[in-house]
């Protein structure tokens, strides 16, 4: 079977891994070269039972790095609390660790099997239907690309992200996304001794309104995330804006402010909504929705890139099980998929009124919550919670 993804992030590269010992695939990137930027994301959860499978894990844990855990800081300077990142990793049986998102695309990148053609800078425009001479039905399904070239394919699989171009022509009426009430940001820089400053826990900043990471990416670079509430009802796109991040985020903390001077020009960082992706179906056709495309949690849950690499998988094996009946795998994914990103994705919703404090009382509360997380068998129960989501 031809197999055409389109997007070469998280998602599509490991469908493509899961798909190339059957298929032919190809995948098309809109972008001339991988990403970089990016967050740092905690992986664990179905993906990684996934990517031990795929026989992936390796690669990622080796460009993976393990915190200790979380500082919270006033603006002042002063520590107000720590959480510790062991309770996590053992409630996961030690399947569990850090590493920047992109670096995930370039774990996948460098295990990609040979017969797989990506081809960068492609970006399709189009999906029609190819139909059967016989039935009158899809057999297949045809990409335009920006350049005027078509590509013919069995299937198509769109794993475009949250902001999806092809979920509108999959589920009419669904092609936008759901605010969460946020906005982030986020970069990398230079900048050895504030990584040694860091060492290997994250700041957090115990702010109202507003909040800040830091962390050590590496040994040269450190991570910043910046985040503040936003109109909920709100879901264009933010324009990026380096004034708009030092006159918003500046008083945070002092190691966030020296953070600040480095910010990198607008469209050279992510900053988007806090966002979900919601769509009544999967499928229509020989086009399907994976990933983000299909199902992101947003970052409040935690899991989107566990996620992607997990539902690659259940694609695939839900493919490799229907044979040329490739309508009953997409039915068969959607139904063994779905319940699972439902139940993260209503995780999600739940935490999100506590991602940052509206007001001073909300933020006490969260101080005081900290303090119990520091007593006997409260921390064990949390992580456990927290890695069953």
């Amino acid at each position: 079977m031809d197999v055409t993804i389109i997007g070469g992030g998280i998602s599509g590269l490991a469908l493509a891994h899961e798909l190339a010992p059957d298929h032919r695939v190809t995948v098309l990137e809109s972008a001339p070269g991988p990403r970089g930027g990016g967050y740092m994301i905690d992986f664990f959860g179905p993906g990684f039972r996934a990517a031990e499978r795929m026989g992936v894990i390796d690669e990622l844990r080796r460009r993976g790095r393990a915190f200790d855990g979380v500082r919270y800081g006033r603006p002042d300077g002063a520590e107000t609390g720590r959480i510790d990142a062991a309770p996590l990793v053992r409630a996961a049986g030690g399947r569990y660790f850090s590493i920047l998102r992109p670096d995930v695309e370039q774990g996948l990148l460098a295990v990609l099997p040979s017969q797989v053609e990506l081809r960068r800078g492609a970006l399709a425009v189009a999906v029609r239907d190819r139909e059967g001479a016989a039935s009158g039905t899809p057999d297949g399904a045809v990409v335009t690309l920006e350049d005027g070239s078509e590509i013919a394919a069995d299937l198509v699989v769109a794993c475009d992200g949250v902001r999806s171009a092809w979920r509108e022509q999959v589920a009419p009426g669904h092609g936008g996304i759901v605010p969460m009430g946020y906005r982030v940001a986020c970069y990398l820089v230079e900048g050895p001794a504030l990584a040694a400053e860091l060492g290997d826990r994250m700041l957090m900043t115990d702010t109202v309104g507003r909040v800040g990471w830091l962390y050590a990416a590496d040994a040269a670079r450190v991570g910043v995330m910046l985040s503040e509430r936003t109109d909920p009802h709100e879901d264009r796109r933010p324009e990026p804006d380096p004034d708009h991040l030092r006159r918003r985020f500046t008083g945070l903390h002092p190691q966030i402010d020296a953070a600040l001077e480095h910010v990198p020009a607008a469209g050279e960082y992510y900053d988007d909504l806090v966002a979900q992706s919601s769509a009544p179906r999967w499928s229509r056709g020989r086009l399907v929705l994976a990933g983000d495309a299909a199902h992101a949690p947003s970052l409040l849950a935690g899991q989107g890139t566990s996620l992607a690499i997990a539902g690659a998988e259940v694609l695939a094996r839900s493919l490799r099980a229907a044979g040329p009946h490739v309508e009953v795998g997409l039915e068969e994914y959607e139904r063994a998929w779905r319940p699972t990103t439902e139940r993260i994705a209503r995780s999600g919703r739940l935490s999100a009124g506590a991602f940052i404090p509206s007001t001073m009382l909300r933020l006490r509360t969260q101080q005081i919550a900290r303090r119990a997380v520091g007593l006997p068998g409260v921390s064990r129960l949390l992580a456990r919670s927290f890695i069953a989501a």
